[in-house]
């Protein structure tokens, strides 16, 4: 039976694919939404840095604004006075819920993080699917959104929709986490897969751009930062850690050679860019690189766009594995978020 009705108003931080993939599905499972949990959402602002800004404090008309994300600006459904930045936004849209899904700078998760502390201040819920302001300012923001009494959730900043961080936190509760591995980044994953079948690595890169999985600038990806930001994610919500993507012991696969991947073949290994988080006694330790895996490990298996985790606490082993991420599956775990923080599970 559905909860008695509660609306909130969202306002987005970022319009891009994900941000335009969140507001279709919002219009797909409204009425789902609405019968099974009795929640509505309107979206009141969107603030983007190159298509404009739409603040209307009645809600947005949804089909008009993504026609012109994909044509114009969003100037013309502004209502009220102009909005110069992303923190004033944050300050002035008429919003319960800030939802940040601006691109990563895994350098120092800037200025989304700024964006977040703003909207927590101002007694906002957060919810991002940003890894930059969870890798550098985690514990920072859990603090204050427990003073403020505010939702904060990210359970697409790792593996996207798939409960990674959620069934974690909500089924293996007091176990202690020893290890997490995984291959978590998609399009290194693709790249050492077809690099496999004998495409050259700058072919294989130029395919992923080609089928929206790696940017024009594909650093973040092939250099493993996009891996060690979700990895200290993991090991600072799960296993109580303090890192930084700087701590990440942090190889990408620029050196992998068509030579090294035959070598791997004939001794019957897969080479995979490993992530993993290790506790020491009271350290955690983190790294990412390529590493030969042997056909017993279940990450050799691992191929194209997918990710893989697998947990290892004292009192159970578990794996969890996405397949063909996309703008879609990110967007639903961001709204999964937003429906938990409608249903206040705050944290």
């Amino acid at each position: 039976m559905p909860q008695p009705s509660r609306h909130m108003n969202i306002a987005l931080l970022g319009f891009g694919n994900v941000g335009q993939a969140l507001v279709r599905l919002m219009q797909a499972k409204a009425a789902a939404m609405r019968e099974q949990y009795g929640l509505s959402f309107a979206v009141t602002g969107i603030i983007t840095r190159s298509r404009g800004t739409a603040i209307d404090e009645h809600g947005l008309d949804l089909t008009r604004a993504l026609q012109a994300a994909e044509s114009k600006t969003l100037d013309s459904l502004h209502r009220g006075s102009p909005v110069s930045d992303e923190l004033t936004f944050v300050r002035q849209v008429p919003a319960d819920m800030i939802v940040e899904l601006m691109p990563l700078n895994p350098q120092s998760g800037q200025p989304a993080l700024d964006c977040l502390r703003a909207a927590l201040i101002a007694g906002k819920h957060i919810v991002t699917a940003n890894k930059g302001p969870l890798a550098h300012g985690y514990h920072e923001l859990k603090k204050l959104a427990v003073e403020k009494d505010s939702g904060f959730f990210f359970e697409a900043t790792v593996m996207g929709g798939a409960p990674t961080i959620d069934l974690a936190r909500e089924c293996l509760l007091v176990s202690d986490f020893g290890r997490i591995r995984g291959i978590l980044n998609s399009t290194t994953n693709s790249i050492l897969t077809r690099m496999a079948e004998g495409v050259a690595f700058d072919e294989a890169v130029i395919e992923m751009q080609r089928a929206g999985l790696a940017e024009t600038d594909p650093s973040n990806d092939i250099d493993g930062w996009d891996s060690a930001v979700k990895l200290v994610i993991l090991a600072n919500v799960l296993m109580g850690a303090d890192l930084r993507p700087n701590d990440v012991d942090r190889t990408g696969i620029r050196g992998i050679s068509a030579a090294d991947l035959e070598a791997a073949n004939r001794d019957g290994q897969t080479i995979r860019l490993l992530c993993e988080a290790t506790r020491e006694n009271d350290t955690v330790r983190a790294s990412v690189r390529p590493v030969p895996l042997p056909a017993s490990d279940p990450l050799s298996h691992i191929v194209g766009p997918t990710n893989s985790i697998i947990f290892e606490t004292d009192v159970i082993h578990l794996g969890i594995t996405e397949h063909h991420g996309s703008p879609t599956s990110t967007a639903y775990g961001v709204l999964v978020d937003m429906i938990n923080i409608a249903r206040e599970r705050y944290h």
